[in-house]
């Protein structure tokens, strides 16, 4: 059976229940047992049996003749539909990545092929061909994530059997393991000693006594900032120059902020030229801008005579500050990680965001740092 089995009419006989009909068996590609259709009248049964044989042909025909353009554009579509939705919805980044993904990559590789054409096979040589491009590996795995959204579209509309992208059949995609760094505490004291401008000044501290990642310092506005309680509210980061809500509950917090840090908050209020970003362009109308942040910071990291590990390596400063120092589930609340983010997640109780929101820590270790 190559895409669907439709089998003879025969009686059919149920002795226990004084039953006397026919039946055939039918199975399609896509089915995983045969079905059976029962009837007294034979004549009725083979106009069920005409029909059913025409609808199966005609999604053959469908499948034989279907572009994977065509497939991926309604695989696309569907993906639209369930942006922002509450159930079983995604994020309009995750549909632009997908779009890219296939405008750039996945479909010029594979214009003019038939969906059903696309084995394993083909997917190992779509790996080979992007690794032969000098693409890096994070985004060889992406895109293979994308052609995986499609392939199983492409399976729960009937166009495939079997799914060519699964993991434990195509090439697992391997890069370079790169350690990523994070500074010491001996790198940040001399990065504070450093000379530089205020607003560099107070994005260093602030992002080595917060921890937060580098979009959501994008997001931060002046009305996150609680100077009263020395607190900041996570609750948005920036991707692409537009602002979007966080991807999960956890990233959403509110963080202490130690002493040195809202003073530096409060000096830079004064003299910033802009009221509404905390960390501004240069023209203060947007966000600032990663790539023009790490080549500041790069700069201060050389007069400071430390390795450049960029804005995350303040993330992971903060992080790695807090082992055996805090709770472990602690740590974890604080940098917007869920409680058990290995398997399934777990709720923090109200006595784990107020531990988690405390500056206490970031306050002792300040203290030790710079006495």
């Amino acid at each position: 059976m190559a895409n669907y089995f439709v089998g003879d009419i025969k009686p059919y006989i149920i002795v226990s229940k004084d039953y006397k009909g026919f039946q055939f068996r039918y199975k399609s590609a896509t089915m995983k047992s045969y079905g059976r259709k029962i009837a007294v009248n034979k004549k009725e049964l083979s106009a069920i049996r005409k029909n059913m044989m025409a609808d199966f042909q005609n999604n053959v025909t469908k499948i034989e003749v279907a572009l994977f353009d065509d497939v991926a554009k309604l695989a696309l579509e569907m993906r639209l539909e369930a942006i922002g939705r509450k159930v079983l919805g995604i994020r309009q980044r995750s549909y632009d990545n997908d779009e890219r993904h296939l405008r750039l990559h996945i479909k010029p590789f594979y214009k003019g092929t038939s969906i059903k054409d696309i084995t394993t096979g083909a997917v190992n040589n779509f790996i080979n061909h992007c690794a032969n491009k000098n693409l890096s590996a994070k985004t060889i795995r992406h895109c293979v994530q994308t052609l995986n959204m499609v392939m199983k579209f492409a399976i729960d509309q009937g166009y495939l059997a079997k799914n060519p992208c699964s993991s434990d059949q195509r090439k697992e995609i391997k890069g370079d393991v790169i350690e990523r760094g994070g500074y010491s505490h001996n790198d940040i004291i001399k990065l504070a000693q450093a000379e530089k401008t205020l607003y560099l000044d107070t994005f260093i501290m602030f992002s080595a006594f917060t921890g937060i990642s580098a979009n959501e310092l994008q997001g931060l506005q002046w009305k996150d900032i609680n100077f009263t309680k020395s607190e900041v509210t996570i609750k948005r980061n920036v991707y692409r120059y537009d602002t979007q809500e966080l991807k999960n509950n956890f990233r959403e917090r509110v963080l202490g902020l130690p002493s040195e840090v809202m003073t530096l908050l409060k000096k830079w209020k004064l003299n910033s030229m802009c009221d509404f970003w905390v960390f501004p362009n240069f023209n203060g109308r947007k966000p600032f801008e990663q790539n023009a942040m790490r080549k500041l910071i790069s700069t201060v990291c050389k007069r400071a005579g430390v390795p450049d590990y960029g804005i995350g390596g303040f993330r992971k400063y903060y992080n790695t500050s807090m082992i055996g120092e805090v709770p472990d589930h602690i740590r974890k609340a604080r940098m917007g990680h869920s409680k058990n983010s290995k398997t399934a997640e777990v709720h923090y109780t109200v006595i784990d965001l107020e531990q988690a929101r405390s500056p206490m820590h970031a306050e002792k270790l300040m203290q030790r740092l710079f006495g």
